[in-house]
């Protein structure tokens, strides 16, 4: 079974379509992940890196920084967690390497 179908992400109605843009916005949801993964892009290599944020010093929310390609296109896509994107990580066997150990320098 093809891992880029609807099942495998539930999502259950086809006209759920979220696009995004770096020019537009900062951050990509699990809504837009899906909608790229449904539109034929892949995530490169075997790993994405995870920045982590702290809002109000007590509540963490991560950023994974994946690298998408389509045929000769190809895209720096900086994700929030949430169930959608962690269910695609597992289901890609995908290594998470924290940004500090990726040689990336911490946003301020």
């Amino acid at each position: 079974m093809a891992l880029d179908t609807s099942n495998n992400y539930h999502v259950e109605y086809p006209d759920v379509y979220r696009h995004w843009s770096a020019s537009c916005e900062k951050y990509a949801g699990g809504d837009g992940l899906v909608t790229m993964l449904r539109g034929g892009w892949h995530i490169e290599g075997d790993s994405v890196t995870a920045e982590e944020f702290w809002l109000a010093g007590t509540r963490p929310v991560t950023v994974y920084h994946m690298k998408m390609v389509r045929g000769d296109e190809s895209m720096s896509v900086p994700v929030i967690t949430n169930p959608y994107v962690r269910r695609v990580i597992r289901m890609h066997s995908l290594k998470v390497v924290p940004l500090e150990s990726s040689g990336k320098r911490q946003r301020a």
